[in-house]
């Protein structure tokens, strides 16, 4: 909206938009009605698209905790073809989110191929639509492979910009669990510190697939990068994303190139490797704090 039409919708109840503004700024503010009626027009397409998610599963050792399962994510769609950027139509997607998957798919190896598996299962899920809306997630958490109630954790990884040692990671979510201390335990292995939410306004917990397993009470969330770059003067990791949000975010340009530095990968990979395997190997199934929103969901699963 304009400041001219803000203007004018202020000045319809009396006021200025710096006044309405100071307004919204207080504690008590309630919202106020407004006058004016406002004629929207808008052309949609509607297609239907099959796709499918991908799901591998590594038995767990325990016989008695094996049909509960810890559970890492990734989205493997992109935009595909769309309109032409600089005569480039192909939207890549190397960052949003291929990098996510390299990780799902070498965390998944790995896991298989430890001598000794952890007590619970793991569960490797690809889903597909996150782009459309999380689709392919919200279909996993109404119909999983292992129930919400015997799922203990879910750890999402959503486009890295591998351009280096990070030395913080973001886990918004996590401090809403039960497992928290193990996160903080895995961040100390891993010398991370962990990052307050950049953009706390923006409400990117519930923007990736972890909140499709959220709202059936599983304790989730995403291992986002963080914003401080080893090696540089602070801020130059912020920069970074700046610059790719900006210039290559959901643009034909996000392509490999042969420059990245996948160390932010391989630290991130592992540090949500360690935290699953130690909650696999955990006494108790994690849920969520008091009074948390997704908690009624967590009880209605099972989990006490």
């Amino acid at each position: 909206m304009t400041s001219e039409a803000g203007s004018g919708i202020a000045a319809s109840v009396g006021k200025s938009v710096n006044d309405l503004l100071k307004m919204a700024d207080t504690r008590r503010f309630q919202a106020i009605p407004l006058p004016p009626r406002f004629r929207l027009k808008t052309d949609s397409k509607i297609r239907q698209i099959e796709t499918r998610n991908v799901i591998g599963k590594v038995e767990g050792s325990d016989p008695s905790l094996r049909d509960e399962a810890v559970m890492f994510s990734a989205h493997w769609d992109h935009l595909g073809i769309g309109e032409a950027v600089n005569g480039d139509k192909i939207y890549n997607g190397a960052g949003d989110n291929s990098t996510g998957c390299a990780m799902l798919l070498e965390i998944a190896r790995a896991w298989a191929g430890l001598a000794q598996k952890p007590r619970r299962s793991a569960i490797f899920v690809s889903v597909s639509a996150e782009e459309g809306g999380l689709l392919g997630s919200d279909y996993y958490g109404k119909h999983p492979v292992v129930p919400a109630g015997k799922t203990a954790l879910a750890i999402n990884f959503d486009n890295y910009l591998a351009m280096g040692r990070m030395t913080d990671v973001n886990v918004r979510g996590a401090d809403r669990t039960t497992a928290f201390p193990i996160v903080e335990q895995a961040a100390r292995r891993y010398s991370l510190t962990l990052a307050k939410d950049p953009m706390p306004n923006a409400g990117m917990y519930y923007r990736s697939d972890h909140f499709s397993f959220a709202r059936v009470g599983i304790p989730a969330f995403s291992v986002d990068r963080g914003s401080e770059l080893a090696g540089t003067p602070p801020g130059t990791g912020a920069k970074a994303m700046e610059e790719y949000y900006a210039k290559r975010y959901h643009q034909p340009s996000d392509e490999y190139h042969d420059s990245w530095n996948l160390a932010d990968m391989e630290t991130y990979a592992r540090f949500g490797m360690l935290v699953n395997m130690n909650v696999a190997n955990g006494v108790k199934l994690p849920t969520w704090r008091d009074g948390d929103e997704f908690l009624p969901a967590r009880l209605a699963s099972g989990v006490k």
